[in-house]
């Protein structure tokens, strides 16, 4: 080792012969020693552009950093690592040689450096400034440094603007689904070319009008006047005088492709997000972590092919109302998350604008609270999936407080949902009871925890359970179903019945045994249309779908209709289908005849006929009684008599089902006459369904 610093060489006479020289240290010795060369790169020019990297000796030779395993160490330029000095310039520097030298990127050295925001002087770039620049086909392998701050910003981000302005063609026509030529306005041919890059945009959200989920990248291949041919369709049309915003255009930009980034943790507590990306295809972002940031660890729009593994969040409190979730996406497709955990945040995953992103592995910790020690609650939800996002989430496990929301599809916007499905193992461990878990989108296991009581409920395997109320006039009428995890529910009701408050069916209301629950026919979802099959969403935490408190309770139905509604001689009736996850681990489970009671495999029917008047019966006598029920077929199955209040003493000797009407025999076995007091009279029949 030469006992000369890097800061030395302007006074070292280095001559010819000596190609070259290894320091002792840039400035102190054993700080940053390195091999320098003297080559055809190492010029003024360079060291104009580089002084960190490129030194001149007293003879007048210049004398460059070389790259080691085709790296360059940050603290060659000066980097301290000490976790006080802004490291951020010369980390930026160092890159910016690699770049110039043909390296392949820049290693760490030390475990912490402290990197703060661009100042206004440094900012030779478009756009929001980043705490480093990330350059193209690059591999950003930090080797397990920190990044903190002290000051507000943002994290590694990349953008087109960083790099080279980006260039907007408005179209000049309407798009056809399945177009690859698209017409722009005069003149905008000409800042074309094949081979050219662009992405489109097409198509808005009406609540947030820069965002679009009809985007693609492409590449052009031919260019006639204002006519671009791409290489690929738009899988929708556009309509030019629909949108009013910009999004009914190209853009010309540069698309970063290949990015790795692994080894890193992002520390600041004012800062607003990690890693973000934009306009990014086949990215792989490894081992990567935040403690105490904003918007996420990775926040991504417009990209394609994101694959994230063993990254992380932590954070402590809720110091402002934009801290979110870990891990933000709009706008990207072929998202791939493993193994992702994240600690005291409020969402683990949020996606938006058409996102497409899968998460496998997960790990949610729910241990934020605000400055008072308490926890968040159902401010609290894990999975967030807007604007016709879609996720799909296999074996997560969440722990920490209960009370908070699994999973939010809606933002308010009518018809803009996201969609989710939970597969593998489901599991929940917390002392309190979740506010809201989507049972209808659960399938696999659930494995849950409250309170040290340990429940596995299998939703591979649901058990049917069905109940039909034929309609008559101004019902109150019960039933009451299994227990159970209420997995999946559906509603139907015939076309010809009226539905909600003045109307026929005023209320079918689904709870559990010791809570009515949820009206579905006049609440304030509206879930029955009449003549159509509508799916009853289902919510462990709710009382509709399964009380956390009452989910081993039976399920209770309530439904009634309206006084002289006209149902007594009509053939309409309103269904409920139900399917069950049954624990996994229980000794004793439900008997399937217990599910079959209300006609699984069969067609229950009933006629109820308020206020029914029975002719006297003399002593001993017996009398013959047609009943009117005009649904009935010479063929049904009677299953039950009943009149409310019971007989008053007299026996039901027979019931023959007939056209339109059912005959009932009916004896007097004691020694006086018998008038009824007029009652409710219900007649429970079924028909045979062909088929197994």
């Amino acid at each position: 080792m030469a006992d000369f610093l890097f800061n030395d060489i302007i006074n070292q006479n280095l001559r010819t012969g000596t190609d070259i020289v290894q320091t002792s240290g840039r400035d102190a010795i054993g700080v940053a020693p390195w091999r320098y060369a003297c080559d055809a790169l190492a010029t003024a020019a360079l060291q104009a552009a580089h002084p960190r990297f490129v030194a001149r000796s007293s003879n007048g030779r210049y004398w460059r950093a070389l790259p080691e395993a085709g790296r360059i160490a940050v603290e060659v330029g000066g980097a301290k690592g000490d976790g006080l000095t802004d490291d951020g310039p010369t980390i930026r520097a160092a890159y910016a040689y690699a770049n110039a030298v043909g390296a392949r990127a820049v290693s760490f050295g030390s475990a912490k450096y402290r990197a703060e925001p661009i100042l206004p002087a440094e900012q030779l770039i478009v756009g929001a400034p980043p705490v480093q620049l990330i350059t193209t086909s690059s591999i950003q392998d930090f080797g397990g440094a920190s990044f903190t701050r002290q000051v507000g910003g943002r994290g590694l981000v990349y953008h087109p603007a960083n790099v080279a302005p980006i260039i907007d063609l408005p179209l000049a026509a309407d798009v056809m689904p399945g177009a690859r030529e698209f017409a722009l306005l005069p003149g905008s041919g000409a800042q074309l070319a094949p081979g050219d890059t662009v992405v489109w945009q097409l198509g808005e959200f009406p609540y947030d009008t820069p965002e679009t989920p009809n985007w693609s990248f492409a590449t052009v291949e031919a260019v006639t006047g204002d006519t671009v041919r791409l290489d690929r369709p738009s899988p929708e049309g556009l309509a030019l005088s629909a949108v009013t915003g910009a999004n009914k255009r190209l853009r010309k930009l540069n698309v970063l492709r290949g990015l790795v980034i692994r080894d890193l943790t992002l520390d600041g507590t004012l800062a607003e997000d990690g890693v973000n990306l934009s306009y990014v295809e086949r990215a792989r972002i490894e081992r990567v972590g935040g403690r105490n940031i904003g918007a996420g660890t990775v926040v991504a729009q417009y990209c394609d092919g994101l694959t994230i593994e063993d990254c992380w969040q932590e954070g402590t409190t809720l110091t402002q109302a934009s801290f979110g979730s870990a891990f933000n996406f709009a706008e990207c497709r072929n998202v791939m998350l493993f193994r992702p955990r994240t600690r005291a945040t409020l969402s683990l995953l949020n996606a938006e604008a058409g996102a497409q992103v899968t998460v496998i592995g997960g790990r949610f910790e729910n241990t934020m609270t605000n400055a008072q020690g308490q926890s968040l609650g159902s401010q609290v939800v894990v999975i967030n999936v807007l604007g016709r996002a879609s996720a799909t989430v296999h074996d997560l496990t969440i722990t920490g407080f209960g009370g908070y929301r699994l999973l939010e599809t809606s933002n308010g916007q009518l018809g803009y949902d996201g969609s989710a499905l939970f597969s593998g193992t489901l599991r929940l461990n917390h002392p309190t009871a979740p506010y809201s878990v989507p049972l209808n989108g659960v399938t696999g296991t659930l494995d849950l925890t409250i309170a040290g009581t340990r429940e596995i409920y299998n939703f591979e395997r649901l058990r049917h359970w069905r109940k039909r109320f034929v309609l008559r006039d101004g019902e109150y009428r019960y039933a009451f179903g299994p227990a159970g995890l209420l997995a999946r529910a559906r509603v139907y009701a015939t076309p010809g019945v009226s539905v909600g408050a003045g109307s026929q069916l005023t209320g079918l209301w689904l709870g559990r045994v010791g809570n009515n629950g949820s009206n579905l026919a006049d609440g304030v979802t509206r879930e029955i249309e009449p003549g159509r099959d509508v799916n009853v969403a289902t919510y462990a935490g709710d009382v509709g779908g399964a009380l956390w408190t009452l989910r081993n309770q039976p399920l209770s139905l309530l439904c009634t209709t309206a006084a002289n509604a006209g149902l007594n001689a009509a053939n309409e009736f309103v269904e409920f289908e139900g399917w069950f996850a049954e624990q996994a681990d229980l000794d004793v489970t439900l008997s399937e005849d217990a599910y079959r009671i209300a006609g699984v495999e069969q067609d229950p029917l009933e006629a109820w006929l308020p206020g029914y008047d029975l002719p006297a019966i003399a002593a001993g006598a017996s009398l013959t009684v047609t009943v009117p029920v005009p649904d009935m077929l010479p063929t049904d199955f009677i299953d039950s008599v009943r009149f409310v209040g019971g007989f008053g003493g007299l026996e039901l000797r027979g019931a023959e089902p007939v056209a339109g009407a059912i005959k009932l025999i009916l004896a007097n076995p004691g020694s006086s006459s018998i008038d009824r007091t007029p009652t409710d009279l219900g007649i429970a029949f079924h028909r045979e369904v062909s088929g197994n």
